[in-house]
């Protein structure tokens, strides 16, 4: 698998399959808006941030290679730009995950406009050079399909928040999205490490495969020992 492919599996698809895995392991997360909502915090945790802060060090430390798998020259200073348009999107994500107000939808603003700007610059790389790189063509599934989801998901949870038997101001949902949150964090920077040490070594795929092992250790962890807790708690 080339390095590009693993970077659109793991900050596109790989969040999907941590939300479907953990609510096949977490019975407490069956309503339509825990559901929901697990979906958005892996998608703007590993998606987002993940990804934004990734492209910012993929950019300044590796920016050679990153230009080559593009098929642009190397040492062009578009990068230096590039690398702080990524860093405020990952920053964006990390608020994102902790906020469910407006801000998401700001969030998911950012991530659309950057990754449809995107697309439309490669394609007409492609269009004007024949330039079929991997990094300029693949990379825009990511591009594509990342907002998609976060539009579609976030719509969804608005809609059923606006419902009159919607949970979301709850305490018991403030309580139970609590360590989901811790969760979905701790898989972020475990597989951003992961994927990170990989590509350092020369190994991306074990690298990333290492990462989201230690994070889906870590998340089992935290859900379980929340709900573990929760069993245990005294009656009032």
């Amino acid at each position: 698998m080339s390095v590009v492919a693993l970077r659109v599996f793991i900050f596109s698809v790989l969040p999907l399959i941590i939300a479907a895995a953990d609510m096949a392991l977490d019975k407490s997360g069956r309503s339509r808006e825990r559901r929901l909502e697990i979906f958005l915090l892996n998608l703007f945790g590993v998606g987002v941030t993940g990804s934004g802060i990734g492209g910012f060090f993929g950019h300044f430390f590796i920016s050679d290679p990153v230009a080559e798998s593009i098929g642009w020259p190397t040492g062009s200073p578009f990068q230096l730009e590039v690398l702080f348009a990524n860093l405020a999107v990952g920053i964006l994500g990390v608020v994102a995950m902790g906020r469910r107000d407006g801000f998401r939808e700001a969030t998911v603003i950012a991530v659309t406009v950057l990754g449809v700007g995107a697309t439309i610059i490669h394609a007409m790389d492609v269009i004007q050079t024949g330039n079929l790189a991997p990094g300029n063509t693949l990379q825009n599934v990511r591009n594509l399909l990342k907002p998609a989801l976060l539009i579609g998901f976030l719509a969804a949870i608005r809609r059923a928040e606006r419902s009159g038997a919607s949970e979301a101001r709850t305490p018991a949902f403030r309580a139970w999205r609590r360590p989901r949150g811790r969760a979905a964090g701790l898989m972020t920077v475990s597989v951003a490490t992961g994927f990170g040490i990989g590509f350092g070594i020369g190994q991306p795929a074990i690298g990333s495969f290492l990462g989201i092992l230690v994070g889906a250790t870590l998340m089992v962890l935290v859900i379980y020992s929340e709900n573990d807790g929760r069993r245990t708690d005294p009656a009032p």
